[in-house]
């Protein structure tokens, strides 16, 4: 009897464990993880502590999402705190990995840089209920707000005791978004950064100009974001999502009518842009949370809304794109429109896209061929490399590197360029980008355009899928600089749809980019996955259900 009583107990602890261990559930999946038995509960008055002034930011930002859900008046201060954010040294932005240590009397998380700390603050979020990402304060954080007395009934607001050591496995793990095709606002991409933070995404690619519109305010050339140019007419791309949304019943394809606009003597157009303080206010908010914002503004192809604006970019002057790249006026143009992107984003990259560009327009141009004799080229492909190279030094001589897509490979490209593979059906770009000395990031279309169409398996696709091509020997793999997935919007006009779109693949995406790829397992990452969806449930997030739980 004696023994059975004893086997009961053991079986009890056990199951205790169990318990508590079952509540660590981390997306991307850490380097290291030991879980031990107790927790850290969150009370009404709990201080974060940091060690370094350069940390404020990121005590500020954790006390604002921790005292929105919980409703506890939480406070910051440089020195100790109950929650405690330490630079061990002040290391590169580019070390980001960190320490997290949770215990019943507090949380320590420790790191190199900023972003280090930024990582386990997101490490923290997620070791947390899932309703600490609520925007809406529930009436049991009102109740624990108004009575410290009653925190020690609720066990709601609690940190597992665990020790967590992690770094990722690539540097660059980013989304990006256009709302060139379909505009979006400052609050609505702010919305998006906080979810990025929340799984470790460092960088947001921001595709600020197509053929549809310029969405960036550029000083010197005000005709970019004037009415008939960043508003329009409703496209064919308008349209389809309409009829979709009839087919299917889907107010989610529906155009919000909140980006409409009554101009004089043309009626309702649809558009928007960003003003530079409104792109500065991003900016900031983005850095906050760890977030490199890398800008896009397209050339030389890609251009009918500059061309159509100022006539004199287009090689016959009738505004059609790409930009003619004989004319010094046009180099003038590129050049001041990069002056003020540089002055806005204070980042290492910016992107010049230089893809899907119509050559044969300059074969038939006198200027182009002019310039193409001028400096001794074979083609217009060997043009359009000129003008990247031209750029390139630019952005060089102004602190900055150059990305593009990877056409820019053709004709010739520097090794100071950053390489984006987007052509999935093309693998050997990466191939060559390496071969030759370049850096790559990886967006194939197989895998990454978030914009493509689901079903019940590709989830599991993307997650099993090598996006880093296996054929690379260990010197080429290092000149991979990670991934990233892609969201055109040709076909997303609203945050819901893409929402829908981009959750939950995100996810598997970050632990991809993340996560080692010995230690990815669908079996491992599918059942945590699911107990996320509860996260994404608190966000709001109008994310795709999964409609398969078979390993």
């Amino acid at each position: 009897m004696l023994m059975k009583k004893i086997m009961t107990f053991c079986v009890a602890c056990l199951l205790g464990v169990a318990t508590a261990m079952a509540t660590v559930n981390i997306i991307p999946k850490p380097s290291s993880v030991v879980e031990r038995e107790g927790s850290f509960l969150l009370t009404n008055g709990l201080t974060i502590g940091y060690n370094d002034a350069s940390l404020a930011p990121a005590a500020t930002y954790l006390q604002q999402m921790l005292s929105q859900a919980t409703g506890f008046k939480i406070k910051t201060k440089a020195g100790k705190g109950k929650i405690q954010l330490s630079l061990t040294s002040n290391g590169p932005s580019s070390d980001e990995s960190y320490e997290l240590l949770a215990d019943r009397t507090g949380v320590i998380i420790t790191a190199h840089s900023y972003r280090g700390i930024i990582n386990g603050i997101a490490t923290l979020r997620q070791l947390l209920p899932p309703e600490v990402e609520s925007r809406v304060e529930s009436q049991e954080s009102r109740v624990n707000s108004q009575s410290s007395i009653l925190n020690s009934r609720f066990s709601k607001w609690s940190v597992p005791s665990v020790s967590i050591k992690d770094q990722p496995n690539f540097h660059w793990r980013g989304l990006m978004l256009d709302p060139v095709r379909h505009f979006y606002s400052i609050d609505e991409t702010k919305q998006l950064l906080d979810q990025m933070a929340l799984y470790k995404f460092n960088k947001f690619h921001w595709h600020l100009s197509d053929n549809e519109a310029f969405r960036m305010e550029v000083k010197a050339y005000p005709g970019l974001t004037s009415d008939t140019v960043c508003w329009r007419f409703f496209n064919s791309h308008d349209r389809r999502c309409l009829e979709r949304a009839g087919k299917e019943t889907n107010s989610a394809m529906l155009i919000p009518k909140k980006y409409m606009r009554h101009i004089e003597g043309l009626g309702e157009l649809y558009g928007g842009f960003y003003t530079q303080d409104e792109i500065r206010d991003v900016v900031a908010y983005a850095a906050v949370r760890g977030i490199d914002i890398i800008p896009e503004i397209d050339m030389p192809g890609h251009n009918s809304a500059a061309c159509y604006c100022y006539h004199w970019l287009s090689c016959t002057g009738n505004g059609r794109e790409p930009l003619c790249l004989g004319r010094e006026t046009t180099i003038e143009f590129a050049k001041r429109v990069y002056d003020e992107v540089f002055q806005l984003f204070p980042y290492e990259y910016v992107s010049i896209g230089g893809d899907e560009v119509d050559r044969n327009r300059w074969s038939q141009c006198d200027e182009c061929k002019r310039r193409i004799q001028q400096e001794g080229l074979k083609d217009v492909s060997e043009l359009q490399a000129w003008f990247t190279k031209l750029m390139e030094k630019y952005f060089n001589a102004h602190g900055r590197r150059i990305l593009g897509w990877d056409e820019i490979l053709e004709g010739g490209l520097s090794k100071t360029a950053t390489v984006h593979w987007w052509r999935g059906d093309h693998a050997d770009v990466v191939q060559r980008s390496t071969s030759m000395g370049n850096e790559v990031v990886l967006c194939p279309t197989t895998f990454c355009y978030f914009d493509y169409g689901q079903d019940d398996n590709t989830l599991r696709r993307l997650y099993d899928g090598d996006i880093v091509p296996l054929d690379l020997t260990a010197e080429q793999l290092k000149l991979v600089k990670g991934m990233q997935a892609n969201i055109w919007c040709e076909y997303i006009p609203t945050v819901e749809r893409m929402q829908w779109m981009v959750f939950p693949r995100a996810l598997a995406l970050a632990e991809k980019a993340w996560t080692p790829r010995s230690s990815q397992q669908w079996t491992d990452f599918l059942p945590r996955l699911q107990q996320h969806l509860q996260r994404l449930d608190a966000m709001g997030i109008h994310y795709r259900p999964l409609h398969t739980t078979r390993p």
